[in-house]
């Protein structure tokens, strides 16, 4: 893959196939760009398609589309979807000599749950049927795609065979591409893995449809889920090599640090740190009519290209009736590359069967069944605020950088930065240092329970260790921020030092107010120690002796903790082999030995 050509920056999106077995799609596709988009001796030999295919069309206004055209067989509905997960606009195609099948209605379904909102019917066949039932057909699609956001696409009448429509196809298809919604890029580069293979002398290569961001020679992304690094040795785009690839192309990449035994169908390419992989999805469900979603019910999960099988917890009731919708959470079987906003489908374990789909509001988190606080958090996410979503992913248990938090939310990093401000201005969130990305933030209520738990901890370690300095800084950062790191603990101890809330000494932390001391009927016990010692002069009694000898009770933590004090405060000195000496008894033996 050559990398002196500049960036294809013709490229107007990409279409993807949908309709009922045998209705002529690959022929539709092969037509329209010369491209046999069956490749497999299988698919040769059977005459239907079974993997996803692709193909390069050209338009009328130049510019150039990818094409995916997808099987239409009910067996392998799975690759459709796989198919289908990136595409801007959907050709719906229905042969004239059947009209509207079984596919047909699924196919559309999937596309319609996948938020494609841009279409074009073709009507294949046409040489086969009379008018007459020609616009019976017309009328069944019609009806088909009523109350849909494809119910005023464009139809048109072809023949594959005869040429007839093709022209008008292809100028449709421009069109469409042109008005189809714009890509919700996060600025972060995000490649579903559909194919995979080696190229002698390259190694591996990859294709996709980079739903987000851009990819460059010699950027460093990162596989998901195994978290594999790789480094991009070359890109191209419609089989010509380029320097740079943007969201919306189908991409084929050239990986350097990846096994092809290594990447799998389902996998994702990605900015380092952009996505997690997760085994745990927060979801909005719709169901399609005719059918019903169970509470606990074992689904296959359809997402980007993956396919997962999972379980589905109803967080509002025990199903979700037919054309119904609701919240839920998906438990996965294995862990998925995945982020807020993305489009699913559901389909039952067995028999297979498409049940509906939905979007991704939240990843990672536990959410409770019938719990208030919880669906109203997923009632923001599903709104779709940033600042609202970013005020959600700061009100974790401990801070979180600008960057962490964007990752949360699914905000584009200016998003991110816009809504932080946004927070900050209004006293909804507080800085606790860093700055950019590395912007360390905590939603404000939060960061008051965080004060109040600190300094409470605080109060609690003064009442049992009254002749203690403080308390250690790691000692109570594993007690009220265990899932900190250390720059975010550092951040908010210095915050309450400054804001006069905490005391620093040392690796030590206290209260303001506090110091150490000793109870009264301890202090007349310590001065009779230290009067034993001091008049023991240079030959010391053990210290169990003068404990004793002092009469000072309780166990051997209570005494090391009074000893430890009396030497912090420099009355007792203390000399190894555990000898204490009288501080002044010291101090003499110390003015002999330089005299």
């Amino acid at each position: 893959m050559a990398t002196s050509l500049p960036p294809i920056a013709d490229v107007a999106g990409v279409i993807g196939t949908a309709g009922h077995v045998d209705h002529g799609k690959t022929t539709l596709v092969r037509a329209l760009t010369g491209t046999d988009t069956d490749r497999l001796p299988e698919e040769k030999r059977r005459g239907i398609s079974i993997e996803l295919g692709f193909a390069r069309l050209e338009l009328p206004s130049g510019r150039r589309a990818a094409v995916v055209d997808v099987p239409g067989h009910e067996r392998f509905v799975r690759h459709m979807v796989a198919g289908a997960s990136g595409i801007d606009l959907v050709l719906l195609v229905v042969a004239a000599d059947e009209g509207v099948m079984p596919q047909t209605r699924e196919h559309l379904a999937i596309a319609l749950l996948l938020g494609v909102r841009r279409g074009v019917v073709a009507l294949t066949k046409c040489e086969l049927v009379e008018p007459a039932w020609l616009a019976l057909v017309e009328d069944d699609v019609r009806a088909l795609l009523e109350g849909t956001t494809l119910a005023r696409a464009p139809m048109v009448h072809v023949s594959a065979l005869t040429g007839q429509g093709l022209d008008e196809l292809r100028v449709l298809l421009d069109q469409g591409l042109e008005h189809a919604a714009a890509r919700l890029d996060r600025g972060l580069a995000r490649l579903p893995v559909d194919r995979v293979f080696s190229v002698s002398g390259f190694g591996t290569v990859v294709t996709g449809t980079l739903t987000s961001g851009a990819l460059q020679i010699e950027d460093r992304l990162e596989l998901l889920p195994s978290r594999l690094p790789a480094r991009v040795r070359g890109l191209e785009v419609h089989g010509s090599p380029v320097t740079r690839a943007a969201a919306g192309q189908r991409v084929a990449v050239n990986l350097v640090g990846v096994e092809r035994a290594e990447v799998r169908r389902g996998d994702v390419l990605a900015t380092p740190g952009a996505l997690g992989a997760h085994q745990l999805l927060a979801v909005r469900l719709q169901v399609l009519p005719g059918h019903v979603l169970e509470h606990g019910q074992r689904l296959h999960l359809h997402l980007g290209t993956a396919e997962v099988l999972c379980r589905v917890t109803l967080l509002e009731g025990e199903r979700i009736a037919a054309g119904g919708q609701g919240f839920g959470l998906l438990r996965l079987e294995e862990p998925l590359a995945a982020g807020r906003g993305d489009r699913f489908i559901v389909r039952s374990y067995s028999p297979l069967a498409t049940l509906g789909g939905g979007v991704v509001l939240d990843v990672g988190r536990r959410y409770r069944r019938q719990r208030a606080e919880d669906l109203e958090a997923l009632a923001v996410a599903e709104r779709g605020d940033p600042a609202e979503l970013l005020r959600e992913a700061l009100r974790g248990p401990v801070p979180r950088t600008l960057a962490q938090a964007a990752q949360m939310a699914g905000l584009a990093p200016q998003e991110a930065a816009a809504a932080a401000a946004a927070l900050l201005s209004q006293g909804r969130a507080v800085v606790l240092g860093g700055s950019g990305d590395g912007l360390l933030l905590l939603e404000a209520a939060r960061w008051e329970d965080l004060r109040q738990r600190l300094t409470q901890e605080l109060r609690e370690y003064h009442r049992l260790f009254p002749l203690r300095a403080g308390m250690p800084r790691e000692e109570l950062r594993r007690q009220v921020l265990g899932a900190a790191e250390g720059r975010a603990a550092t951040a908010v101890f210095a915050t309450l030092v400054a804001q006069g809330l905490v005391r620093s000494e040392g690796e030590f932390l206290s209260l303001p107010g506090f110091r150490p001391q000793l109870s009264a009927a301890v202090q007349v016990q310590a001065e009779h120690l230290v009067s034993a010692l001091e008049a023991a002069g240079l030959a010391p009694p053990s210290v169990g002796e003068a404990l004793e000898a002092a009469g000072l009770a309780g166990g051997a933590a209570q005494q090391a903790e009074l000893l430890a004090f009396l030497v912090s405060s420099g009355r007792l000195v203390r000399a190894e082999g555990q000898l204490y000496f009288g501080a002044r008894a010291a101090a003499e033996a110390a003015s002999r030995v330089r005299a």
